[in-house]
């Protein structure tokens, strides 16, 4: 096998494996009101089957990113397989909610392992110019997850049961594995293993935190668009579940699109990443006031498209402009300081949002959450662009 087609076949493989980590992770958001049905809990606790899921992937990814630049990271690949197909699959027979929810955090343990591992084996495998543009379109595997879910999500659960949403999934990362098993990559590691003590400088990276801290509020508001728009929909408009689910799968599915255009623009001009996110961010906060007014199905449908294409054409670009910022052989250990940070608020924004809209409603969620985005485009302000000189 030549090296340009072992290359195809590696990113194709890690592409299929994220974009079933990715589904798995968000799959209860399209059937919610079924979840509270067979269980008997409320939004809140609903919300927690998402939370739990990215509960598990927040805690892997510090100790698993320096595993990658210290182990051959085929190796890793296989382990995290192995416990997330599984184990997701077991989660479907849970006879109880707690039950289910420890299978969530165990497989999410797994699935966020998969998820940065294969970014971090595209960054390793795609280096050069073409980084960014390269790394945003495998990026993209995650709204693409997100979108299957979503659209996929009601249409599964009418024809087999909800519990089939929670096996499809983890078979498709299972065949992505295969594919890349069957693409023979070469040993994939940083050129020098990391220190213990580089690892402890990669966690202090000043320039790493701050723009982790603008991922967190960006997966915030993300998150929380997935999580509750098709709730929000079938409360607020003439909507069945499967309708809104589709509507809502607009969302991720724009990203498709909008991530490697990010991408391919940071390099454009010049490795500006920092301003890329910031009009990411930027342009993303009106659609938190429209949406809160009461609109038609139309409207509904173009906030979701305007919404998901602004927040996701920055959001491949953190994963480039980290790394960037990265010091010397520590690429991989500062990605997973940004996922375990960003994704962070994955793990809080399902459940924030829940209680907020019960306790509050759902306008004042909607600016909260607007608030949330101000933030994260404050603190890009105290840290620098990167540059492609950098070696992370």
């Amino acid at each position: 096998m030549s090296d340009h087609q072992s290359r195809a076949g590696v990113f194709a493989a890690t592409f299929l494996v994220s974009v079933g980590a990715n589904a798995y992770m968000i799959a209860p958001a399209s059937i919610v009101p079924l979840l509270e049905a067979a269980f008997r809990i409320d939004k809140a606790s609903a919300g927690l089957a998402i939370s739990a899921a990215v509960l598990g992937s927040v805690l892997i990814q510090l100790p698993f990113g320096y595993l990658m630049d210290h182990y051959d990271n085929r190796r890793l690949m296989t382990l995290g397989t192995v416990v997330f197909t599984p184990v997701a699959i077991a989660g479907s027979f849970a006879a109880t909610y707690p039950l289910f929810l420890v299978t969530r955090v165990i497989a999410g343990v797994a699935g966020g392992a998969l998820f940065v591992l294969s970014t971090n084996v595209v960054a390793q495998v795609f280096r050069g110019p073409r980084q960014g543009f390269v790394t945003t379109v495998f990026i993209a595997s995650a709204p693409l997850g997100f979108a299957i879910s979503q659209f996929g999500g009601p249409i599964l659960a009418s024809r087999f049961g909800w519990a089939a949403v929670f096996v499809a999934y983890p078979l498709l990362s299972a065949f992505g594995y295969l594919v890349f098993r069957l693409s023979r990559p070469a040993a994939i590691r940083g050129e020098d293993q990391i220190t213990l003590r580089e690892f402890g400088g990669a966690l202090r990276n000043r320039s790493v935190l701050l723009v982790s801290l603008s991922g967190f509020c960006s997966y915030l508001l993300y998150i929380f668009m997935n999580s509750w728009m098709p709730t929000y929909a079938t409360e607020r408009l003439p909507l069945s579940l499967g309708e809104a689910g589709a509507i809502t799968a607009l969302l991720p599915a724009v990203g498709m699109v909008a991530r490697p255009i990010g991408g391919w623009v940071s390099d454009y001009v010049g490795y500006r990443r920092r301003l890329i996110v910031i009009l990411s961010l930027g342009f993303a906060l009106p659609a938190f006031f429209v949406v809160s007014r009461t609109i038609s199905t139309v409207l509904f449908s173009a906030v979701m498209l305007g919404v998901g294409f602004s927040l996701q054409f920055g959001m491949g670009v953190y994963y480039v402009y980290t790394r960037e910022l990265a010091t010397a052989g520590t690429g991989g250990t500062s990605l997973a300081v940004f996922t375990s940070i960003a994704f962070s608020g994955t793990l809080v924004s399902p459940t924030l949002g829940g209680w907020l809209i019960g306790a509050f409603s759902w306008e004042t969620t909607f600016l909260l959450y607007a608030l949330i985005g101000i933030a994260g485009i404050s603190v890009l302000f105290l840290t620098s662009d990167s540059s492609p000189e950098s070696t992370g």
